[in-house]
């Protein structure tokens, strides 16, 4: 995980910032770090989901198929 360095010459600008620039600094800040979390988490894939389900007792290949079509269902939804 990378950390986040404020110089002096960047807090001295900081301190000299009026809302707005402090609001788009900000702005800029959080979606630096928001992409990096995205980076560093990546997301399973549906065979993997798959596989993760069908190794839970009790649940076999349909029950599965339907689950994950539940899950994309629900991600459609969530997206759109």
């Amino acid at each position: 995980m990378r950390t986040y360095e404020l110089n002096r010459k960047m807090y001295k600008d900081v301190k000299k910032m009026d809302h707005g620039q402090m609001s788009a600094f900000c702005e800029g800040l959080y979606k630096r770090g928001y992409e990096a979390g995205k980076q560093e988490n990546p997301r399973l894939s549906d065979e993997e989901v798959t596989q993760a389900i069908l190794q839970v007792k009790g649940i076999g290949e349909k029950k599965a198929n339907d689950i994950l079509q539940a899950l994309s269902q629900a991600k459609g939804e969530k997206d759109g």
